[in-house]
């Protein structure tokens, strides 16, 4: 399998060049390879998570090794790696028809993908669909790396020597990740009908078209379930399972845990329901400043002294 050489720019404070400390890499490498994984899987099936071990193309694909490091004491650090080119470890699927239009160049590995990434990040693009809500809260997990020595890191996006195009990570890409996410709408129960237009096996994902022929994506949570989907083929289906929503409130895909014909399904049921509200969240006083609120805020300390007469006189107050 071909690897790809890239270099990462690592800033620090102290400036390590070379004579990167142990417990420092350890901790950007145990940052970057989730990262990585969530990233080229966002990419290719359209999400960035999924319960049991990773395929085995994405195993390869994001199998990125050190290569070297380099640079003079005092100066930014040079991070050589390895990476496979995405064409080779995933040679499979890149032999399909595209699903998604997400799906990296063949000659794209996992640390391009995740430049491309971390660039929407910090646009704060809410509509982006290199991301969902997992792979956001990864990265806003990555303000750990900024609190002590590194300042920045400058990821390559592409091995075009012409286009020497780096996306910069900070701590304003953690701080965008973490905004992003606190605005993304949780996921809600779904019942959706339409016709089955396109199926990837190897990645359990299909697209169905819905009223007027507007199309959405979706991921069948059980493999099992892949060779009824096939049945259905071309045909009308009614699909169950959960919506998963962008930052900005539109549709990035559906979860489907069931799938059935749907041929005499209402046409209620071909149009995908919006992102419930969220709750504001509750108001948190402080100790002793709940006495402070409501009836006594009105009245001092309640119950008083007052008589029959000054309380019908406040409330007609109150009524003005």
């Amino acid at each position: 399998m071909q690897y790809q050489e890239h270099a990462i720019v690592l800033c620090t404070r102290d400036g390590y060049g070379k004579h990167l400390p142990l417990e420092f890499c350890g901790q950007l490498c145990r940052q970057l390879a989730p990262m990585m994984l969530g990233s080229v899987r966002m990419a290719i099936e359209g999400t960035s998570s999924h319960t049991g071990a990773p395929p085995l193309w994405l195993r390869q694909a994001t199998d990125v090794r050190i290569a070297g490091i380099s640079g003079k004491r005092h100066e930014n650090t040079i991070l050589h790696l390895e990476a496979p080119i995405l064409g080779e470890a995933a040679e499979e699927l890149y032999q399909q028809q595209a699903l998604w239009d997400t799906k990296p160049a063949p000659q794209d590995t996992a640390i391009h993908v995740l430049a491309r990434v971390m660039k929407d990040v910090r646009t704060g693009d809410a509509g982006s669909p290199l991301y969902d809500l997992h792979l956001l809260k990864q990265i806003s997990h990555i303000h750990a790396l900024f609190e002590h020595q590194l300042i920045a890191m400058d990821l390559p996006q592409n091995n075009n020597p012409r286009m020497h195009a780096f996306t910069r990570v900070d701590e304003e890409v953690a701080k965008k990740a973490s905004d992003l996410s606190e605005h993304t709408p949780a996921p809600r129960p779904v019942r959706v009908a339409g016709q089955l237009d396109m199926i990837r096996h190897s990645t359990r994902t299909f697209e169905l078209l819905l009223e007027e022929r507007n199309p959405v994506r979706g991921i069948l949570s059980d493999a099992e379930k892949m060779e009824t989907l096939k049945s259905f083929l071309g045909q009308k289906i009614v699909i169950a399972g959960k919506a998963i929503y962008r930052p900005s409130g539109s549709l990035l895909r559906i979860d489907a845990d069931s799938v059935a014909g749907g041929r005499n399904e209402s046409k209620l049921f071909e149009k995908v329901p919006g992102p419930v509200e969220k709750q504001p969240r509750p108001t948190r006083y402080k100790p002793g400043e709940q006495a402070k609120r409501g009836v006594p805020r009105f009245f001092g300390q309640w119950p008083g002294e007052e008589t029959d007469e000054q309380l019908q006189a406040m409330l007609q107050e109150l009524r003005k």
